[in-house]
């Protein structure tokens, strides 16, 4: 099983390569609970990306998060590999 920052970097770099505007969110003091891994924009459009393992959960701050994301229209995702973001990739995954 893929660690969640090599799964974090080969999303990063393939959605960076497709000329998405990605970056990565530290959680620290001041960060808004819940608040995804990373953000990509593109084309006036901006995708919400919680990076998980085959078996990470996510906790209720995130799942909250997504609640509102979802009610606001915006676009979520749990990505547990490269092939979660296939749609925004400019280029196949096999």
């Amino acid at each position: 099983m893929q660690k969640e920052t090599i799964i974090r970097k080969m999303i990063t770099d393939a959605l960076r390569v497709s000329g998405w505007d990605v970056t990565y969110h530290l959680q620290g003091v001041g960060s808004r609970k819940g608040f995804p891994d990373l953000t990509a924009m593109k084309n006036g459009q901006t995708i919400y990306i919680e990076v998980k393992t085959e078996t990470g959960r996510q906790s209720a701050h995130q799942k909250e998060f997504e609640r509102i994301c979802r009610e606001h229209g915006c676009t979520y995702i749990i990505a547990r590999s490269l092939k979660d973001v296939q749609d925004l990739l400019e280029f196949k995954v096999r």
